[in-house]
């Protein structure tokens, strides 16, 4: 219990402290307008495993099977 405290701890401390790296970000080779708000690549990269999530249960659905296909 006391190691899964640890990882959790590590985990918030890392991820609260995410942020304070676009100080060191290079902004002159942006590409794209939008490129230069601070935090649009955590969320787009939120928004894309969304989608990715989305995805594969709209694919599940898809390529779902009865329970008794493999008893036939």
């Amino acid at each position: 219990m006391k190691t899964r405290k640890n990882i959790i701890y590590s985990l918030v401390i890392i991820t609260s402290l995410m942020p304070y790296l676009y100080v060191f970000y290079d902004f002159g080779k942006i590409k794209f307008g939008i490129d230069h708000y601070v935090g649009f690549y955590p969320i787009f990269g939120f928004i894309a495993c969304l989608l990715l999530i989305i995805i594969a249960k709209l694919i599940g659905v898809f390529l779902k099977r009865e329970d008794t296909f493999y008893d036939e």
